[in-house]
């Protein structure tokens, strides 16, 4: 879960930054909801970890590549050859690959972990749907 909130944070700076770089319109106001929701999913998350701690030490996810998941973030995030609005649908898609496949392992775990988990992952595919909406 540690990983998982490190890669909320990243994101979180993205959507603050671009949120900064957007001109006033549909984009900045979509950027800072976007910012101000992965606050309140990284708060999710340590909440979540918080109460399953003992739980998730006993247990260890297997089979999830974090590192994959963490190096696709920040090559995203840095891609000089992608706008703000192309790398906020990348990262989208890779939170939403990545919160799909983590909420399956750990759900024998954590039904807590792994509910939080399958709901962000919905909400990154809603979430692109509403930047496909403005393209």
């Amino acid at each position: 879960m540690s990983s998982l909130i490190e890669l909320e944070s990243m994101i979180t700076e993205f959507y603050r930054a671009s949120a900064e770089r957007a001109k006033l319109g549909e984009l900045r106001e979509i950027f800072l909801a976007f910012e101000k929701a992965n606050l309140k999913r990284r708060d999710s998350m340590g909440r979540v970890r918080r109460e399953t701690v003992i739980e998730m030490s006993l247990e260890p996810i297997t089979g999830v590549e974090l590192s994959k998941y963490k190096f696709e973030v920040k090559r995203a995030i840095e891609d000089e050859n992608l706008d703000d609005l192309q790398k906020a649908l990348a990262l989208e898609a890779i939170i939403q690959d990545l919160y799909g496949k983590a909420s399956k392992k750990v759900a024998y775990v954590s039904a807590d972990t792994s509910e939080l988990l399958n709901r962000l992952a919905q909400e990154s595919l809603e979430r692109k749907g509403t930047l496909l909406a403005i393209r």
